[in-house]
C-alpha cells in the first residue's frame, strides 16, 4: 500500500511542548506529524528548532502555513517565508494579495517587504522560479520603466546616475516603495543579473490591462487546484437535490487532483465531526479523500466569502460543512457506519454535502412560507425565533420554545434534529387552524384588532396566545371561545377559577387539553405552551397584586 493510499488518524490532538531536542531526535516523519499537529507559534517554533526545518516547510499545505502566519503575526513570516517554496509562497499571494481581479497595492507591499527580509539569496531564488507574468505585473504597480540600455547616453552622466546601475531609469511610486521594490530588484540584479534584465523587459513591453487579465486568469487556475473558485463558481455545491429519490455517483477517482497537493490534513482537524461522520473519519481517512474534503471545503469557503486567513473563520465554515456532510451520510446510509463508510469512499463529497444541505433547506423554506400566513405574522416569541433561526445562512436550531429549554441556537447536524424541526413546524402548521377553525378568525391579512385602551396597544405586539388565552378566559367566565377584550372587573372572578395553591387547577389544564384534542388533534400541545404562560404570569400574583397593565397572556381592555 502506498503512502498516498494508506489510511491516516483523522483525529489527532494537539502535542504537548516538547524541546528542541526532543524534536530532533524523532524520525523525520515523526517530526512532520508532530509539527502538523501542532497550531499557531508552537508549529512556528517547532520549524524553526527542527534542523530539517527547511526541508519540512515545503511539506506542509499552503494554507496551513497561510493561517500560521496569521495566527503568529506577519513580524514572524520571514522566518517561515526563507524555508518555504516558490509555490508556496506563490499560494499566500494569490490568497492574499487580490481584491476580486486585480492585485491589492497594499498588501502585496507587505509581503514584498517580508520576503525582502529573507535576504538576496532567498529573494532572487524566488523570483527566479516565479512566474514571469505574476513578478511583472507586481513589479508593474510599483515603477514604471521610463528607459532602457537603448537610451543610455555615455555623456549624460547626471542622467545615467538616476538609472539602476545606469542600464534603466525607472520611477518609484514613493519612498517606501523604492525602498522595498528597489531592494528586491537589487538582490536579484546581483543573483542573476540576466533575468533581472529578462523581467525588467517584460515589465516595460506588457500593457497592463491584458498582463493583469493573463496574471488573474493563471491566479484562478493555480487556486482551483485547491478547490478556490469564484462565489457564483462555487455556489453549485449548494445545488438541491431530492433527498428522497437522489443516489449518489459512484466509482470516484482523486489522485490526480491529490497528488500535487500537501497533506491537509492539519487544516481539516481545525473542526471536529460529529455523529456517524465521526465514526467514519475515526476509522481513518487516506489522501485523495482529505485532499477532496478539503476541496470541498474551499469551494464552500469561497461561496461564502469566508475570510481564509482567520482561523475562527474557518472553523465555523468546516463546522458547517461537517454537519451538512452527517446528516446526507445518516439519511443516505439510514444510520448505518459500515454503509455510510463505503458511500464515503466510493461518492463524490459534494453529492453527500448537497442531500445534507436539501434537507435543511427544504424545512427552512417551509418554515418561510408559514411567517407569510395570517397565524404567522402573531407567532409568539420562541415560535418566531424558531422560525427565525431556520432562516439563517445557515439555518439554526432554536429549541427554546418551552420554559427551562436551552436559548442558544444549535448548529444542525442530526436527522434527530430534523425531526425535531418537523415537529415545530407542524405545531405552527396547527396553530394556522387554531387562529381559522378554532378562534373563527378570518385569513384575510388585511383583518385588524380593536386594541384601543388595552394592555396591548399594537397589533405587532399580539400574539397567537394572547388571542387564545383570552378567548379560553372568556369561555371559562361563561361567554363566548372568542379573543374579545376582557374587562378588568373579570380579572379577579378570573383568577380564583384558574389558580389552585399558586398553580392552574389541574382539572382545568386536563378539560383544556382533551377539549383542544376533540377539536383539533395535535392542538393540545400549543394548549400546553399557553396554560404555562398563565402559570407563569398570572398564577404566581395574588389577587391583589394583579395589575392589568403589565399582564401578559390576555387581552384588558384597561378603560372603555
Amino acid at each position: 500500500m502506498t503512502k498516498k493510499s494508506s489510511l491516516i488518524n483523522f483525529f489527532s490532538s494537539e502535542p504537548p511542548r516538547i524541546s528542541a531536542a526532543e524534536l530532533n531526535r524523532m524520525s523525520q516523519s515523526e517530526r512532520l506529524e508532530t509539527i502538523q499537529n501542532s497550531r499557531g507559534k508552537a508549529k512556528y517554533e517547532m520549524l524553526l528548532n527542527a534542523t530539517d526545518g527547511a526541508k519540512l516547510t515545503p511539506l506542509l499545505h499552503p494554507q496551513e502555513i497561510y493561517l500560521t502566519i496569521s495566527e503568529i503575526g506577519l513580524e514572524f513570516a520571514p522566518e517561515l517565508l526563507l524555508m518555504a517554496s516558490t509555490e508556496q509562497i506563490t499560494t499566500l499571494i494569490d490568497l492574499d494579495c487580490w481584491e476580486e481581479d486585480h492585485l491589492d497595492p497594499k498588501t502585496t507591499l507587505e509581503w514584498l517587504s517580508l520576503l525582502l527580509e529573507t535576504g538576496p539569496i532567498k529573494v532572487s531564488q524566488t523570483i527566479a522560479e516565479m512566474e514571469p507574468e505574476l513578478v511583472a505585473l507586481i513589479l508593474k504597480s510599483f515603477i514604471r520603466v521610463v528607459a532602457g540600455p537603448e537610451a543610455y547616453d555615455t555623456d549624460d552622466d547626471i542622467g545615467n546616475a538616476n538609472r539602476l546601475e545606469g542600464l534603466y531609469d525607472i520611477e518609484y511610486r514613493d519612498d517606501d516603495t523604492a525602498k522595498i521594490v528597489g531592494g528586491l530588484l537589487k538582490a536579484l540584479q546581483l543573483e542573476d543579473e540576466q533575468a533581472w534584465i529578462q523581467l525588467l523587459e517584460l515589465v516595460r513591453a506588457e500593457l497592463d490591462s491584458v498582463l493583469e487579465e493573463e496574471v488573474y486568469q493563471s491566479r484562478n487556475k493555480r487556486l482551483s487546484d485547491f478547490g478556490f473558485m469564484s462565489p457564483a463558481e462555487a455556489r453549485i455545491i449548494y445545488a438541491t437535490v431530492d433527498p428522497a429519490t437522489f443516489s449518489p455517483a459512484t466509482g470516484k477517482q482523486f489522485d490526480i487532483e491529490s497528488e500535487e497537493i500537501q497533506n491537509p490534513l492539519p487544516l481539516l482537524r481545525l473542526a471536529q465531526p460529529g455523529g456517524i461522520l465521526a465514526e467514519v473519519l475515526g476509522a481513518g481517512i487516506d489522501h485523495n479523500l482529505a485532499t477532496e474534503l478539503c476541496l470541498l471545503a474551499n469551494r464552500k469557503m469561497a461561496a461564502d466569502l469566508v475570510n481564509i486567513g482567520d482561523q475562527e473563520s474557518v472553523t465555523t465554515s468546516l463546522s458547517q460543512l461537517y454537519a451538512s456532510l452527517n446528516l446526507g451520510l445518516e439519511h443516505l446510509a439510514n444510520h448505518d457506519v459500515a454503509r455510510a463508510t463505503k458511500l464515503f469512499r466510493d461518492s463524490y463529497l459534494q453529492q453527500i454535502f448537497q442531500v445534507g444541505h436539501s434537507l435543511v433547506k427544504t424545512l427552512a423554506e417551509r418554515g418561510k412560507a408559514l411567517l407569510t400566513t395570517p397565524a404567522g405574522k402573531l407567532l409568539d416569541g420562541p415560535y418566531r425565533r424558531f422560525v427565525d433561526s431556520l432562516q439563517q445562512n445557515p439555518p439554526e436550531l432554536f429549541c427554546g420554545i418551552r420554559v427551562g429549554d436551552p436559548q442558544q441556537p444549535e448548529e444542525i447536524q442530526t436527522l434527530k434534529q430534523l425531526s425535531y424541526i418537523e415537529s415545530i413546524l407542524q405545531q405552527i402548521e396547527l396553530q394556522q387552524r387554531i387562529y381559522s377553525d378554532l378562534l373563527s378568525l378570518d385569513l384575510d391579512p388585511s383583518q385588524s384588532f380593536d386594541l384601543a385602551g388595552c394592555n396591548i396597544e399594537t397589533e405587532t405586539d399580539l400574539t397567537l396566545s394572547d388571542l387564545f388565552l383570552t378567548a379560553l378566559a372568556n369561555q371559562l367566565l361563561g361567554g363566548d371561545f372568542t379573543p374579545q377584550p376582557l374587562a378588568v372587573c373579570e380579572l379577579s372572578t378570573l383568577h380564583r377559577l384558574l389558580v389552585h395553591d399558586a398553580k392552574l387547577n389541574p382539572q382545568l389544564i386536563k378539560q383544556v387539553r382533551n377539549q383542544l384534542e376533540d377539536q383539533l388533534p395535535g392542538a393540545s400541545i400549543f394548549g400546553d405552551y399557553c396554560l404555562e404562560i398563565w402559570h407563569e404570569e398570572f398564577c404566581q400574583l395574588e389577587e391583589s397584586e394583579i395589575d392589568p397593565r403589565y399582564l401578559s397572556g390576555l387581552i384588558i381592555r384597561l378603560s372603555e
